[in-house]
Formats: C-alpha cells, structure tokens, sequence
C-alpha cells in the first residue's frame, strides 16, 4: 500500500486496513474490519452473509496466501455510506509459477458504525455474477 493516508477518505482507509490484514495473514483484524451484518460476495456469485460466515471464507484466503494490491479508487461519498471501486491485484497460492493472479474491480460498500468505517458489502471480484 503505497499511498499516503493523509490523502484518502477515512472509508479508503477502511478497505486498505481489510487489505493489509489479510495480507499479513491477520484473520482476526481482517474480519474485524466487517460490518457484523456484512456480505462478502464470492468469485461465483454467492453471498456469504454474517461476519462469523465470513471468517471461514477470509480464512480459506489467508491459507492460500491471498495477497492483493490496491490500485487508487473513486468513492461516492452519501454521509455514513460508502460507495467504492477499486482495482484489486489478487495473488493466491505457493510463491512459484503456481501462484494464481488476477486483476478484478472490486466493489465496496462501506457505512459508519460507532465512528469507524466498516464494510458492509465486499465484491472483491465484482459483481457481474450478483447483478444484472
């Protein structure tokens, strides 16, 4: 993550906490950065809803060694929501010719809940298989 904090909207910083959490293998602060009630939105489509259902995907990610790179985004800002798009660099895998890479618009939605910014909804790889 090489931007500077000072620079992005407190809900950027959110997602980029999701980010460096599971890239450094931190289940526990990776599913913390979820809204209790949050929707992670699988490669397939399926929504996994409940922070608790969550863990057990995000824990599949950081046993494959899941490592993704933000490019910069653009957020609509609607008060305690959040509306982002970023360009994800998702890497998974053994750190050889094996390691699965791809590039995915991921999209985010984010709210305030008790003055922290949480995400509400993750499609890392999008939403083409979710939405019309």
């Amino acid at each position: 993550m090489n931007m500077r904090s000072a620079t992005l909207a407190p809900s950027s910083i959110a997602s980029l906490s999701f980010v460096g959490a599971l890239n450094a293998g931190d289940l526990e602060a990776a599913c913390a950065c979820f809204a209790r009630d949050g929707c992670l939105v699988t490669p397939d489509g399926t929504t996994i809803h409940g922070r608790e259902r969550i863990r057990d995907v995000l824990l599949q990610m950081v046993i494959r060694r899941t490592e993704i790179e933000v490019e910069p985004s653009g957020t609509i800002d609607a008060g305690e929501v959040n509306l982002a798009s970023q360009r994800w660099k998702i890497r998974s895998g053994e750190a050889d010719e094996r390691r699965l890479a791809q590039t995915a618009n991921a999209v985010l939605i984010l709210r305030r809940v008790e003055s922290e910014w949480k995400l509400s909804l993750l499609a890392p790889w999008g939403c083409r298989h979710v939405l019309p």
